[in-house]
């Protein structure tokens, strides 16, 4: 350590020369000064190389001359290091000089192999692996090693190219010479290199040392400034709950809430910047216990309650009654992420409502997957700025937010706390229609009892928060309080003034030493933090002693300090539990009614159950959401009777005419449309944008936790891809590519609802959905060419010809395309060949159901139809469906399609 010390010493005291401290300093980047220090140490083994052969050896040849070109270059490359700021050249350019040119000619000039100067080529690849990396590496590391074996290849095949030396005797001393210089440059090297890399580690060592004690100063000063705030705080909440419970004018009362509401905000933001400490300083920590599940989300529900009935939103509950009724994790960090998530909802909502929907799916015997969404009507999130969203102290769209308080905090604390507890949290928003933002977290579970309805259980909640409730009276009941500060005393008498409780205050530990060696009292709530004596050690003397009053009376600690798991903390203390200032009245009775003798309790709350309580519990709760709701686009062409049963929305389409646009089957009807094309107008269909996708799928989670919506065919326009990149906004969005159009996609829709129905998840619906729609088989027959022509499928001679000759192409979905399967010819005979080929392999078709799409059939074209295909195929249930306004347009009148699965 001492000589360690010393070297230090020698160096400090050399790098106090100017030149020296330029070249060496700590202000050079530790590869230059390596460099540099090669530079130095290798000019003068090489000038000693140069030496030796002048006076030792008398060599006057070109192995004294190279050394000495050596000893130029080489401080010609330090010179050039001062020059350039750019060392990697500098390196490149010497290493790639000395190895490729300088060497190779000191080896040939200076006795080859048996000489010293293959010392001299280790040397300079040596340096190649310690100064260079990256491309420049790879070069000189290539042309290095094809110099040396270059160069010992032109000496075996042209030995008269060598000057070799003088005699035996010289090339053993020009050897044992060489070879002692670079073993003792290298050696530096590395030393230097070595001292190097100590002084750096001294340095990061100090320089970690001095972030880790302004971290703990940081969270000193968060800690200290907590307690210093939340001490006025809670004498400002405290007596402003005094003249709440007063007979005041509807002004005072008024300012009052105002004041409460202010009060409680400056709380948030104290609690938020704290926990950023922690968790920036690593101790947050996540402290798992058991806890009741329904007691947990009625909190959630009461505080967000009152908020939301305040700005006039509706506030909806969907709280599965399947979830167990008792869970082990850290309940305190789940409520806070779930309280921040549900009042920025409130805060960014102006008109609508704000929807909280816990959902649980069973993993194995002991463990619950808990999804929580709070979904809200607000202003919702660009997509640009989702990136943001959970940053520290960034706020996005501000322009729109400016006016709401908040540090921007929250969601940053949230989904940090959510990844502690080995969970996720995701935003679904659409700009101007809302967000969704989704929690999922994996709980154990303690007793897996459904918690049924919780109405009852938020119901008492919300009487709770109305208005003041007494817990009891207790005038025989004596309470010490300690607190150095006056004003919580006076807060805590005024609270505690309508129990009709004996209150004594005490301003030190040692007044309260003092105080019950003389009196008698039941509970004694304790300041933690309190000068000269603080409770802790006032608690300890208290146990301890055997005069006096007191040794088991129950202790309350009072701290503005909050902290995860604060009640085992302040159990393992000695404290019987702990209240947080600023104290709130509620659990500063509850606390004194669990802690005091019953039998000094003269009168207790009573739950009473009343008319009015009953209509605010049922304005929160309403119908639950559906798990999977199933979409589709509008020409899947489903009956009414099946949209009906299985509860399917349909995304439009349009179809565009010389008259305008027109939203397909809601602004224009089938026989519309076709009149209009026979008057020989034109139209053509189109999807729906991307944007209106993104509306569709938004309004549908309104209704369900997912959506799968079964798109048409990839391969026919733009629908599929629109709606695929709308659902990447969403987490819970599935689209399905069907392959199909019109009935084809039907078939899909209606196996999607019998997997939903039969408990299946997404996930799964999907991939069976993938394989289903190979065994539909979709094919349509055409009246004439006309649309294809229109369409631009077919020209316009092609069309004249199919014309004249009658032909009637056959339509068929293949690889999610539209293709030609066919053409048929003759007036009345079409239509029989096109139903026996499409029916020709019955035995290979499922009979259960046949559907018959067409656009313009008459009646009776649908009676014969039908009757062909039963002289074929026997089905269960042949259905006639109308097609779309967009099928139509595509396909033109008088065609009819033949849908069914096969086996």
């Amino acid at each position: 350590m001492e000589k360690k010390k010393l070297w230090l010493r020698i160096w400090e005291r050399i790098l106090k020369n100017r030149w020296v401290n330029d070249a060496f300093g700590p202000k050079v980047d530790i590869q230059m000064r390596m460099c540099r220090m090669i530079f130095v140490i290798g000019a003068v083994g090489l000038l000693l190389d140069a030496l030796y052969n002048i006076f030792a050896m008398h060599q006057y040849s070109m192995n004294a001359v190279f050394p000495l070109i050596g000893v130029a270059f080489l401080i010609a490359a330090f010179w050039a290091s001062r020059k350039i700021q750019d060392g990697k050249t500098v390196f490149f350019a010497m290493l790639i000089l000395s190895n490729s040119v300088l060497f190779p000619g000191a080896f040939l000039c200076g006795g080859g192999a048996e000489s010293g100067n293959p010392m001299w080529m280790f040397l300079g690849l040596v340096l190649v692996f310690l100064l260079l990396d990256g491309w420049r590496f790879a070069l000189v590391a290539l042309t290095s090693t094809a110099s040396i074996l270059a160069s010992y290849v032109l000496s075996e095949v042209r030995p008269d190219l060598l000057t070799p030396l003088q005699n035996r005797h010289l090339v053993r001393m020009d050897s044992v010479f060489c070879l002692l210089v670079v073993a003792v440059i290298v050696g530096l090297l590395f030393r230097f290199q070595n001292a190097l890399y100590r002084r750096q580690c001294e340095l990061s060592e100090q320089r970690s040392q001095e972030l880790e004690d302004s971290i703990n100063s940081k969270n000193l000063f968060f800690a200290n400034m907590s307690h210093e705030i939340r001490t006025p705080i809670n004498t400002i909440i405290g007596l402003n709950e005094m003249i709440l419970r007063e007979d005041v004018s509807d002004e005072v009362a008024e300012n009052a809430i105002n004041i409460q509401n202010a009060s409680k905000i400056l709380l948030a933001v104290i609690n938020d910047i704290l926990d950023l400490s922690k968790i920036e300083s690593g101790k947050m920590d996540i402290v798992p216990t058991q806890y009741e599940t329904a007691n947990m989300f009625s909190d959630m529900v009461n505080i967000i309650w009152v908020r939301a009935m305040e700005k006039k939103l509706e506030f909806k509950i969907d709280i599965d009654e399947d979830i167990p009724s008792m869970l082990y994790g850290d309940e305190v960090r789940i409520k806070q992420v779930l309280t921040n998530i549900l009042t920025n909802a409130v805060k960014y909502t102006e008109k609508g409502s704000v929807t909280l929907s816990v959902k649980g799916k069973q993993m194995d015997h002991n463990t619950i997957s808990l999804k929580i969404s709070v979904e809200d009507t607000g202003i919702g999130i660009r997509k640009e700025s989702l990136k943001d969203l959970f940053s520290v102290f960034k706020r996005v769209d501000q322009s729109r937010t400016k006016k709401i308080e908040g540090t921007g905090l929250g969601l940053s604390i949230a989904k940090q706390l959510v990844e502690m507890m080995g969970g996720t949290i995701t935003v679904d928003s659409i700009y101007q229609k809302g967000s969704c933002f989704t929690v999922r977290l994996d709980q154990k579970i303690v007793d897996d009892t459904p918690i049924g309805s919780m109405q009852r259980v938020v119901r008492k909640g919300v009487k709770d928060r109305n208005s003041y409730q007494q817990r009891f009276e207790a005038p025989d009941a004596r309470v010490l309080v300690v607190d150095d500060n006056e004003m919580n005393l006076m807060v805590a008498c005024k609270l505690l003034r309508s129990t009709k409780v004996q209150v004594d205050t005490a301003v030190s530990g040692k007044q309260c030493l003092d105080m019950t060696k003389e009196k008698y009292y039941h509970v004694i709530l304790m300041d933690h933090m309190m000068p000269d004596m603080d409770g802790e050690e006032t608690l300890h003397k208290l146990r301890s002693r055997t005069e006096g009053y007191c040794q088991k009376t129950p202790v309350i600690a009072l701290t503005a300090n909050v902290m995860a798991n604060a009640n085992e903390i302040y159990q393992e203390k000695g404290f019987e539990g702990y209240l947080a200032k600023p104290i709130s009245s509620s659990l500063l009775e509850a606390t004194l009614q669990k802690f005091l003798p019953q039998e000094l309790l003269e009168f207790s709350e009573q739950e009473v159950e009343t008319e009015g309580e009953m209509e605010i519990s049922s304005m929160i709760f309403h119908k639950k959401k559906k798990k999977i709701a199933i979409s589709a686009d509008s020409l899947c062409d489903i009956p009414w009777q099946w949209r009906e049963k299985y509860d399917i929305k349909l995304m439009h389409y349009y179809v565009v005419t010389d008259e305008g646009r027109f939203v397909d089957n809601q602004e224009l009807s089938l026989e519309d449309l076709l009149d209009y094309i026979n008057k020989g107008g034109s139209a053509i269909s189109r999807c729906a944008s991307a944007e209106e996708y993104e509306t569709f799928f938004s309004d549908r989670l309104m209704e369900a936790d997912s959506v799968i919506h079964i798109a048409a065919a990839s391969g026919v326009g733009n629908s599929f891809n629109y709606a695929q990149q709308a659902a990447e906004g969403f987490d819970n969005v599935r689209v399905v590519d069907s392959g199909q159009l019109t009935c084809g996609m039907t078939f899909l829709i209606l196996k999607a609802a019998e997997l939903v129905q039969a408990g299946h998840d997404a996930d799964e619906i999907c991939a069976s959905l993938q394989k289903y729609k190979e065994k539909i088989c979709t094919t349509f027959l055409l009246k004439t060419t006309e649309s294809m022509y229109r369409n631009k499928r077919i020209g316009k001679r092609a069309n004249q010809l199919a014309h004249v000759l009658n032909l009637r192409p056959v339509i068929a979905m293949r690889h999610n395309k539209i293709t030609l399967g066919g053409v048929l010819t003759g007036r009345g005979k079409a239509e029989k060949k096109y139903i026996h080929s499409a029916l020709r392999r019955s035995g290979s078709i499922n009979g259960s159901l046949l559907l018959i799409a067409h656009a313009g059939c008459s009646v009776k074209e649908l009676e014969w139809i039908k009757t062909e295909v039963a002289k074929i195929k026997k089905f269960e249930t042949v259905r006639v469906q109308k097609t779309s306004s967009v099928i139509s347009s595509n396909c033109g009148a008088g065609c009819f399609a033949l849908i069914y699965q096969r086996k």
